[in-house]
């Protein structure tokens, strides 16, 4: 191997709790996600091969497309690299594992430490059958509310790739879906840190607070929030948005109900809405709703709704 190849392999390992690192294999992930399984198997079963992982470790096969797909990719630029180095790291892990929602479905997960998550429609959980370390980290892809088993001893992380949130024990709501403008926290109870790894910053919650992390601008904003309020709106299973971009309630609305809207008007996909649903309303009264001041037309084709200026 190069001395390059050397330093790339060292980095990768090396930064195992890194959120720096988190974040570029979030972004592999994002750069790949229509790849399918069987090209992602068989890129994972190339470089497994090399590496002297042949056959695969039982813990990679539950880890589900994000890994899969990522292997994949880094299979092109790093094949053969990293190999004493990548069977040490496998062998000393846990075996991680992988919850996954789809439309219209919700699912709740309790953790090696009693801790729970609470997965919205369309996101991904991966975390480890046992927490070892001085971390005990997780990776979200969607969104979810999490209730935090405090231990003084070792920090909980959720990794989005874009950020990632540190915390010891407490309530709150990360948001973090590939198809949204904005990731987002809200802190029901006790406290957070918001790490934003490319800005290299971070930002402290407390109680009621509400961060919005724009992706393409890199600002944050802060709200304040009912805190009881929103974990009942969590608890019946409703909606509720804060300062969002209809954009984004449209992407939430297509999960939750398994449909697509489509919003032909930019200025109308900008504006920002506050919202809460918690009577199971169906996607047309939401939306019927949200046209407040009556400026937009709502059509319907099938699961299709076609949302146009006047």
């Amino acid at each position: 191997m190069t001395e390059r190849d050397d330093k790339f392999c060292d980095w990768l390992i090396e930064g195992e709790d890194k959120p720096e690192v988190d974040a570029v294999l979030h972004k592999i992930y994002s750069s790949c996600a229509d790849g399918s399984r069987s090209d992602a198997e068989k890129g994972f079963a190339r470089f497994a091969q090399s590496a002297g992982l042949t056959p695969p470790p039982r813990r990679m096969a539950k880890v589900g497309n994000w890994a899969l797909r990522a292997a994949a990719v880094l299979i092109l630029p790093v094949i053969g690299l990293c190999v004493w180095s990548l069977s040490r790291t496998f062998s000393a892990e846990s075996e991680w594992l992988q919850v996954a929602t789809s439309y219209a479905e919700t699912s709740r997960v309790t953790l090696p430490d009693g801790s729970t998550a609470l997965l919205s429609p369309c996101s991904q959980l991966f975390y480890p059958e046992e927490f070892k370390g001085r971390q005990r980290k997780v990776i979200l892809v969607g969104e979810a509310f999490m209730d935090v088993t405090k231990d003084k001893r070792r920090q909980f992380v959720v990794s989005t790739g874009n950020m990632s949130v540190i915390v010891h024990g407490t309530k709150f709501n990360v948001s973090s879906f590939p198809d949204n403008e904005e990731d987002e926290v809200a802190l029901v109870e006790g406290s957070v840190e918001m790490s934003f790894p490319e800005e290299e910053s971070s930002v402290f919650l407390s109680p009621g607070d509400l961060v919005k992390y724009d992706r393409n601008t890199g600002t944050v904003q802060r709200r304040t929030f009912a805190a009881n309020y929103f974990e009942e709106v969590v608890s019946l299973g409703g909606l509720q948005f804060r300062n969002t971009p209809l954009s984004d309630i449209a992407s939430t609305l297509g999960r939750k109900y398994n449909v697509n809207i489509v919003i032909q008007d930019q200025d109308l996909a900008s504006e920002r809405y506050y919202a809460s649903f918690i009577n199971q309303e169906d996607v047309k009264t939401i939306l019927e709703a949200l046209n407040t001041g009556n400026h937009f037309l709502i059509s319907q084709k099938d699961s299709i709704f076609y949302i146009t200026k006047k």
